[in-house]
């Protein structure tokens, strides 16, 4: 009787690769499935557990894709995405974080709550006068970006054992069509103005075909080098911008974090004034 040839174990992968197979493997089973069936997080939490993948860490990759949804647009080209998202995980429960978040950018930052879907708030900046006074003075757009987001949306979500996972998203859209239109004004006005002169000046020397084709290369090379001048400088002041704002973030999730209160500190000035008139706080 002849033994049986043991089954092939297959190709071994290292680890690090894992996740490079996965996410072609799930590639390809989207490939085959349809477009329109949706499945549920227990669902996708069930399908990942076969994989291997701990439920927890499946849970908290779901609830750190982003909400907010932009469209593609001319601007994706040059400039940073127009959505900021940030999170972290935080001790507390999700109903006191959520409650606490809600009071601080309600009252720090000048937004309102638009919707409320469960432990998920979207917000964007209050349009009554007092409000638009406010954010100008106390959050004037060149150093405080969150308060002038188009949209904001909060969400909690609990981890056992872990605690809170909270998500922020910012949607700077309009802010970034502003600026891209303004760099593409300016390069494209400059470099028609430059472009120009060199025009006239090839036409007041000469009146010769080629010295009058060279000089409309230069008035074409004028508008384009300076318009990918502006458009860069626009890009960069967009990125600062988004910068500043996940600064903000962050220091506010460290305050979050550390049990401190969520507005930020007050200035030097300030605690002086309060100092010498309610005397030192403990």
């Amino acid at each position: 009787m002849s033994e049986q040839t043991p089954a092939p174990r297959g190709k071994a992968i290292a680890r690090r690769d894992l996740e490079e197979v996965i996410r072609r493997a799930a590639e390809l089973s989207l490939a085959d499935a349809d477009a329109a069936e949706e499945l549920t997080e227990d669902e996708v939490v069930r399908i990942a557990g076969e994989l291997g993948l701990p439920a927890q860490h499946v849970r908290q990759a779901l609830h750190e894709r982003p909400t907010l949804q932009v469209a593609p647009s001319w601007p994706d080209r040059w400039f940073d995405p127009a959505v900021l998202t940030l999170g972290r995980t935080l001790p507390g429960r999700p109903e006191s974080i959520q409650a606490r978040l809600e009071q601080y950018l309600t009252t720090y930052e000048y937004l309102q709550v638009v919707r409320r879907r469960g432990l998920e708030l979207a917000l964007t900046p209050a349009e009554d006068a007092i409000s638009r006074i406010a954010r100008v003075i106390a959050r004037p757009g060149r150093r405080f970006g969150l308060a002038h987001a188009r949209r904001v949306v909060v969400a909690v979500q609990a981890l056992p054992e872990q605690g809170t996972h909270v998500r922020v998203e910012a949607d700077f859209r309009e802010e970034r069509a502003r600026m891209a239109r303004g760099a593409l004004l300016a390069g494209g006005s400059i470099g028609t103005l430059a472009g120009t002169g060199l025009l006239a000046i090839a036409l007041t020397a000469t009146n010769g075909p080629i010295e009058v084709v060279l000089g409309a290369g230069a008035m074409a090379t004028g508008i384009a080098g300076a318009t990918a001048l502006f458009v860069r400088s626009g890009a960069r002041h967009f990125r600062d911008r988004l910068e500043r704002v996940r600064h903000e973030l962050l220091l506010l999730f460290d305050r979050a974090e550390t049990g401190q209160p969520l507005d930020p500190p007050p200035a030097p000035w300030r605690r002086n004034l309060q100092a010498r008139l309610f005397g030192p706080r403990h």
